[in-house]
């Protein structure tokens, strides 16, 4: 039966509109239900969608960590038939790209990234860099670097084109950039690192080994560490010669490259190595020696602080002169020591009390 027309002829001659309101009323509920329906099938489908490209995403990162690059792209390019504008897709396919040394395909997949201007915009650019440099493109990849830092404050473009500038020789500009990349995230132990080969080119020895106090600080057990703790002691013991059974000769070089209000501290540094072959130190370990030799010098440099500021003074002096001062030398020398010997574990274990204060310090 049709229940709108029999309601509309009943109530016709008493109210005309009432004819008009059966037809009107259902036809709107239809056009919404309509509307719901459709607008439910494409949110269901946008969701199954992103849901397919969320899980070959996640395979093909499987496939990358595992060094399996080829996979891991024709994974990616999986995803991206699905969504062409996912973000996520097109910078893990460059990842994966510049992994494979297919450097032309990760700058075109890393400059869609910044295309799309939505996520791992950073990231893409430091991708780009990364690949213009390995392809033999390295003033390209510091115009890129120079773009993007206007942009971005962060570490990992500082460093990235520190490296870049290193291995052009435009060393000023490569220390610049890790002075800054440090001042916005202190924590980065190959900043520190390379800080402290480029004051090692520069010949200014205390400004060589001061950042790489703090790499060792970070790094105290990595693969890196074993070489650049040698490389330490080396720079710690450098310039001194034994002439005869008592006397010793030490050798200063001033450098042109370094700061000067550092020059105070070299011959110091180098009379704390002579120290330790004087008479009352000869039963003492060398780690012993060496916790003493950074005593000494941590205290030199929190005296030469006064009148001097900047990161080098603000940031790395202070922080070893509050060490030393706070009577935690000891601790961090023996911490900073553990890829040399087995000595280390045992101090470690036996001085509970005063490593854990230590790490209480450091991490306030």
């Amino acid at each position: 039966m049709n229940f709108s027309f029999f309601f509309s002829k009943r109530n016709m001659k008493n109210n005309p509109l009432v004819y008009f309101l059966p037809y009107a009323q259902p036809k709107m509920n239809i056009a919404k239900l309509l509307l719901s329906i459709s607008l439910i099938f494409i949110l269901n489908s946008t969701f199954a969608q992103n849901q397919k490209v969320q899980k070959l995403i996640l395979q093909g990162i499987e496939f990358h960590d595992y060094g399996e690059y080829k996979k891991a792209i024709e994974t990616y390019k999986k995803a991206l038939k699905i969504d062409e504008n996912s973000s996520l897709a097109n910078y893990e396919i460059a990842l994966s790209y510049i992994a494979a040394n297919d450097y032309e395909n990760s700058i075109s997949h890393s400059r869609k990234v910044i295309e799309l201007n939505e996520d791992h915009l950073m990231e893409a650019y430091v991708l780009w860099g990364n690949a213009l440099d390995m392809d033999g493109k390295p003033q390209k990849a510091i115009k890129v670097y120079e773009i993007a830092m206007q942009e971005f404050d962060n570490h990992l473009l500082n460093y990235n084109y520190a490296v870049t500038c290193m291995n052009v020789d435009e060393i000023n500009k490569a220390y610049d950039a890790l002075l800054a990349g440090i001042s916005i995230f202190p924590s980065h132990g190959s900043s520190h690192l390379l800080l402290s080969q480029i004051m090692a080119m520069k010949e200014s020895r205390i400004q060589a080994i001061i950042p790489l106090y703090f790499f060792l600080l970070l790094e105290p057990n990595s693969n890196r560490s074993v070489k650049e703790y040698q490389k330490l002691r080396e720079f710690l013991s450098q310039g001194i010669s034994k002439s005869s059974s008592n006397d010793f000769d030490i050798n200063i070089a001033i450098s042109e490259g370094g700061d000067s209000d550092f020059d105070a501290a070299e011959l110091m540094v180098s009379l704390s190595a002579v120290s330790g072959s004087l008479e009352g130190n000869e039963e003492k370990s060398e780690l012993e020696l060496f916790s003493e030799q950074n005593e000494l010098i941590f205290k030199i440099l929190g005296e030469l602080k006064e009148e001097n500021t900047g990161l080098w003074w603000d940031f790395y002096v202070t922080f070893f002169s509050d060490l030393a001062n706070s009577g935690l030398t000891k601790p961090f020398s023996y911490y900073i020591s553990q890829s040399s010997s087995p000595e280390v574990e045992d101090w470690l274990n036996n001085h509970e009390e005063e490593f854990k204060k230590f790490m209480d310090w450091v991490n306030n």
